[in-house]
């Protein structure tokens, strides 16, 4: 589980709040896989995230366009390689590999503290200049 803690939070609210909701649907599929809910119910929730993170996604990438973000294009891979892996993971569950959940849910987890708490504080100061709070 990931407790919204302050430290990651980047002072934008729009994305703060986005982040949240990304982790507690993310919070959701891995109470599902604690208590050995079927397969439809963690792939529901995987297939949400997926969804959600590229919405939140495009609003970043957006916003990275509109105020000429340098690392528009570095930012725009990680999301990408993110992309791509959770398709691939969710493919793998819907297909029946229930197994991968475990794995896919630590990936997830790590992936996400990490980009809140190093890439997307690199394009705080830009999006703060432009008039974002």
């Amino acid at each position: 589980m990931i407790e919204w803690e302050e430290k990651y939070s980047i002072g934008i609210s729009i994305i703060d709040e986005e982040h949240k909701e990304l982790i507690r649907i993310m919070n959701a599929a891995i109470v599902a896989k604690q208590h050995n809910s079927n397969i439809e119910d963690i792939s529901k929730l995987l297939k949400e995230l997926t969804v959600y993170a590229l919405n939140h996604f495009s609003t970043e990438e957006s916003y990275m366009v509109e105020f000429n973000y340098p690392e528009f294009q570095y930012h725009k891979e990680e999301h990408h390689d993110f992309s791509s892996k959770t398709i691939t993971y969710c493919s793998r569950v819907i297909e029946g590999d229930y197994h991968i959940a475990s794995e896919i849910l630590e990936y997830l987890k790590q992936w996400l503290v990490n980009h809140i708490q190093i890439t997307d504080k690199k394009y705080v100061e830009c999006f703060k200049k432009n008039g974002l709070k």
